[in-house]
């Protein structure tokens, strides 16, 4: 089918076949407010498919009304935002029969919120950094935000605080936010001099070189924040014991620990020598995982077990981002020391 920048009707060939796709188009030449508005108005059920410069996305629609929607690593509402505010690519929509599914998404505050985060992005678009800053706290030294623009600052700030030298690149594929609402955060944040470039001075560590846990806190920057992944039927005595001998291999006192019985749960290790490792344990279960996706964007590093194995742990696994670190072990083969090797192991492969 010709691209001629208007959106194609179906053809007809001589056959009386249609073409593959009932409709489809240039987003530079019909914005996806335009496309999702002729879907709704004339009760159409079917997928579209929107291929931006960056990834592939779809939507479910049904009678018109917003079923689904997926691109990247988002879903449903983030996902819908993140296309509304591509505007480059093509968009594609084959029809299907109706179905008895209710539609889940208010496509017309999505799209209101869409223009919003655009216009407040603009009026902040001076104060955004090159893509390859590495973004670390400003002098201030400030760790918590109120969302005054409702872009998720607060999620934005903490990944950083806690992965310092990351680039607006890296926090796109980090944290599960359209990619509008995270660079509007970075915008708004360094305007308000909250972030400014990493600074290495800002690390008070010292004999970095003398254990493993030492240089794990300074490639954090000073603080580690682990993410532990266990099975949903391990024994909270196992978990205890795994996270008891990181404490006492690091000298930190072991504090009391209680982990609610669906998780998540985080003890904090202070060791002697300075820096904090916090450590987030998180049951694996599908109903977690959008828990899991913006634990493991602040996280410095996923430890999984045999659980990794499992089908709801691999799904975990692509879920986390290249950014944060993964380790795992056998879960046949699981000592006491297990995570503790697996962290020795990741902090002398790193320095």
């Amino acid at each position: 089918m010709a691209k001629t920048g208007k959106i194609a009707r179906p053809t007809t060939t001589t056959t009386g076949s249609t073409s593959r796709h009932d409709l489809s188009g240039r987003i530079e030449s019909f914005s996806l407010y335009e496309v999702f508005e002729m879907l709704s108005s004339g009760r159409k059920s079917g997928q579209l498919k929107v291929v931006t410069p960056y990834a592939e996305g779809r939507c479910a629609v049904n009678r018109g009304a917003l079923i689904s929607a997926s691109i990247l690593r988002l879903s449903d509402g983030e996902a819908v935002i993140e296309m509304l505010s591509t505007h480059a690519g093509t968009f594609s929509f084959t029809s299907a029969p109706a179905t008895e599914a209710k539609g889940g998404l208010d496509l017309t505050s999505l799209s209101m919120e869409t223009v919003r985060l655009e216009d407040e992005f603009e009026r902040n678009a001076s104060y955004f950094p090159d893509e390859g800053t590495r973004l670390g706290l400003s002098s201030r030294g400030i760790r918590v935000v109120t969302d005054d623009l409702s872009c998720g600052a607060p999620q934005v700030l903490e990944v950083i605080a806690n992965k310092p030298k990351m680039t607006t690149p890296q926090l796109l594929a980090a944290i599960p936010l359209a990619s509008i609402k995270i660079r509007l955060a970075v915008a708004w944040l360094s305007s308000s001099g909250i972030l400014g470039e990493y600074n290495t001075q800002a690390i008070a560590l010292h004999g970095i070189m003398d254990s493993w846990h030492q240089k794990l806190l300074f490639l954090g920057g000073g603080g580690s924040r682990i993410l532990l992944v266990t099975h949903p039927d391990e024994e909270p005595q196992q978990v205890f014991k795994l996270i008891s001998t990181v404490a006492t291999d690091t000298g930190a006192v072991m504090p009391e620990m209680t982990l609610p019985h669906d998780g998540p749960g985080v003890v904090r290790l202070r060791p002697p020598t300075g820096g904090l490792l916090s450590i987030s344990i998180l049951p694996v279960h599908k109903r977690h995982r959008g828990t899991f996706q913006t634990l493991a964007a602040s996280a410095q590093l996923v430890a999984m077990g045999g659980v990794a194995r499992t089908e709801e742990g691999t799904a975990w696994l692509g879920l986390t981002p290249e950014t944060t670190g993964l380790v795992s072990w056998d879960h046949e083969a699981e000592t006491p020391e297990s995570l503790r090797n697996a962290l020795r192991e990741y902090a002398d492969s790193k320095m």
